[in-house]
């Protein structure tokens, strides 16, 4: 009898753990946890949201520092105090993830640029995208893919550049991206970017309002490829093995 209530003991610990996992990251400190569907950033000591949706984290304790889609931010664990830069990411209906405050528990502080913040966030933030955890990677001072979302993000002007990533690769003088309907190349020098679409596999209508949006925001920065033909042989052949790679995969 006593084997069995040890084994049904036993079979609800490891349940236990298998719920927290898939709602909950384990890394998060304390009480705070980021939800693993939305990757909504909480305080469960207080029931409060910190960030509707993350895109980076770090954590120099007792402060808890992040990228979201609603600003940049440090939120000091022990008092509830948010420190954040707020910012609408552009280019993915990112407007729904907007957050505000109107009655928090949370003491939130407000700044108006970065610049705001003290060094040591400063320094922090920047340990932050350089973080590789989840497959995390930051180009130039400026690019970044997320390791929570498959999101390609231009930091400078806070837009998405595309968010189903589906492989990345970082050469010496390019960073080749395979997305879900197409490639797009930036050159780490010039930060010229060319992109090839497929319409067949992504839709008129998406390519269309994607690459209005890239023309509004890169100008003659921004190369539009009709053919695969006319990304070079280095590139091309790099591009079609990270698709051929996620082909496999799936």
């Amino acid at each position: 009898m006593k084997k069995v209530c040890a084994l049904i003991l036993l079979g609800l610990v490891i349940i236990s753990a298998v719920i927290y996992q898939y709602y909950y990251h384990d890394s998060s400190p304390n009480n705070i946890v980021i939800m693993d569907e939305s990757h909504e950033l909480v305080d469960t000591s207080i029931d409060e949201s910190i960030s509707n949706r993350i895109l980076a984290v770090y954590l120099d304790d007792p402060y808890y520092y992040y990228l979201g889609y609603d600003g940049i931010g440090r939120y000091d664990i022990k008092n509830h105090k948010l420190d954040v830069w707020e910012f609408t990411v552009y280019g993915d209906e990112t407007e729904q993830h907007k957050l505000y405050h109107p009655r928090s528990k949370m003491i939130v502080n407000k700044k108006n640029k970065l610049e705001d913040f003290s060094k040591m966030d400063l320094d922090n933030f920047e340990k932050m995208l350089m973080n590789s955890d989840r497959g995390a990677k930051y180009f130039n001072k400026r690019w970044y893919h997320s390791g929570y979302e498959a999101t390609f993000l231009d930091l400078d002007n806070h837009l998405i550049i595309t968010n189903d990533v589906r492989g990345v690769k970082d050469t010496a003088t390019k960073i080749l991206i395979f997305n879900v309907s197409g490639f797009i190349i930036i050159d780490k020098e010039t930060n010229d970017i060319q992109v090839y679409f497929d319409e067949s596999l992504a839709g008129k209508k998406v390519t269309d309002s994607l690459i209005a949006m890239l023309k509004y925001t890169y100008g003659d920065h921004l190369v539009l490829l009709n053919s695969l033909d006319e990304i070079g042989e280095e590139e091309r052949t790099i591009l079609l093995q990270l698709r051929d790679n996620y082909v496999s995969k799936n």
